[in-house]
């Protein structure tokens, strides 16, 4: 019995609760329906809420800009996602709480109330909004309003350091309809680091390392009214880890490559072969480049004025490899070398660029071809000697073979004094053409190291 008296009296708690609850709730919705309709039955929503002392409306404006960035360095625009925050006064939309239930807080549609034509004045395109349908408001008269754009600005991008780049990109806001003695245009809650802020993960190539707002005020000949502006900048660094290994890399790679070719020899066919591919590369790599570059840049990016120093050097080296050829076969065409160019090359740039020094004497060659000719003297004359004495004991037989020994001595003494007079004008120009690959090898090394330590 008794259990089922403690039964009885929950089960009428619970009803009475909930007839309480739901005579509550009728009664917040009637209070609320005769909120909104006392304020909204004779609101304008075209009519600006000019009910201070200055006759304006002063609108507290702030930015969350989302970190997730799309920049396009080609058309040079940058795409984010911000969170607008806005507050203003609207003295028409004022109560007492206490004729309506308590109620302080009201959530309304936003297309019943004012809202400030605030748009971006450097915009690209159209601004896709979200969350736009609701308002707060407060029995003050204060207004909230917080919705998501997406905005789509022009950015003008400086890759001059690409890829260790930095970008400035700014977002200039104003009303479009109206000066500044209708509607200021003022930092949210009066404080300008209230007025940005930056959340959520960045993204794969650009982080946001900086940003600041500031409130400007331009006056023009034909008005006296300012006309205000509130400017959001954000300072844009990119991650260069990628770029680094697709660019940077080859680049340093190629320029390398370039002054070594010159220590294959001078005869050897791989490279003029290593200096076209070399060309070839270089060409590959600045159309590359031209993907992720604008065309219409002010200032070039150093990574491409490199790869342009690059394929110019490669142009260079190969004709320097046809030129240190043409030196290296110049005996045999040429003949003897010039007195100057053995001092000037033999003598001295041959120990300047470390090939060691030529201690023969310069003339040396040339004498060498008279000592050969005194060879012949003493065998003509001995020979001569022993003529005479075969002509008187043996006749004229052996003098016929004698001189015949002769002739094929002389012959043989020439053609071993020619042979050995080509493969000294070969070895003298093979050791120019050694001395000048030397020497374009020392200069291409130190203009690589000077535009690469200026340009990266």
């Amino acid at each position: 019995m008794k259990t089922w008296t403690l039964r009885g009296i929950l089960f009428m708690d619970v009803i009475i609760t909930q007839v309480l609850t739901d005579r509550i709730v009728n009664e917040a919705i009637k209070h609320e329906a005769l909120l909104y309709k006392d304020l909204f039955s004779d609101y304008g929503s075209g009519l600006v809420p000019r009910g201070n002392e200055t006759g304006s409306v002063t609108i507290g404006m702030g930015i969350e800009f989302n970190s997730n960035i799309d920049m396009d360095e080609i058309k040079e625009q940058l795409g984010v996602t911000v969170v607008f925050v806005k507050e203003w006064t609207d003295e028409r939309l004022m109560w007492d709480p206490n004729r309506y239930g308590g109620i302080s807080i009201l959530k309304m549609p936003a297309s019943i109330v004012w809202l400030p034509d605030i748009v971006l004045f450097n915009g690209v395109g159209e601004e896709f909004t979200f969350n736009k349908d609701k308002v707060i408001l407060y029995n003050s008269g204060k207004v909230y309003w917080m919705h998501s754009v997406r905005l789509l600005i022009k950015c003008n991008v400086d890759l001059i350091k690409f890829p260790f780049d930095k970008q400035v990109c700014k977002f200039s806001f104003g009303s479009w309809g109206y000066n500044g003695n209708i509607v200021n245009i003022t930092y949210f809650r009066g404080d300008a680091s209230k007025s940005i802020y930056v959340v959520g993960p960045s993204g794969n190539d650009w982080k946001i390392t900086d940003h600041s707002v500031r409130l400007l005020e331009t006056y023009y000949s034909c008005c006296p009214e300012p006309y205000q502006t509130m400017e959001y900048r954000v300072t844009l660094e990119r991650k260069p880890l990628y770029y680094i290994h697709v660019y940077i890399l080859p680049a340093v790679i190629l320029s390398l490559l370039i002054p070594f070719q010159l220590f294959l020899p001078p005869e050897s066919r791989e490279r003029l072969t290593l200096g076209s591919v070399l060309i070839l590369s270089n060409i590959l790599m600045i159309f590359k480049l031209q993907q992720v570059l604008p065309i219409q840049l002010s200032r070039l990016a150093s990574i491409g004025v490199f790869y342009t120093f690059n394929l110019i050097w490669s142009c260079f080296a190969t004709l320097a490899t046809i030129f240190a050829l043409n030196v290296h076969n110049r005996g045999p065409r040429q003949g003897k070398m010039p007195d100057i160019i053995r001092w000037v090359f033999l003598r001295c740039l041959k120990r300047i660029v470390c090939l060691g020094n030529d201690t023969d004497n310069p003339g040396e060659a040339c004498n060498a071809s008279g000592s050969m000719k005194g060879l012949e003297n003493p065998m003509l004359s001995s020979s001569t000697d022993g003529q005479k004495v075969k002509e008187t004991e043996t006749g004229s037989k052996l003098e016929a073979d004698v001189e015949d020994l002769n002739r094929q001595i002389r012959f043989f003494t020439r053609r071993v004094r020619s042979n050995e007079v080509k493969e000294e004008m070969l070895g003298e120009w093979h050791q120019v053409s050694l001395v000048i690959d030397r020497i374009i090898f020392f200069l291409f090394l130190l203009s690589v190291a000077v535009y690469s330590a200026v340009l990266l």
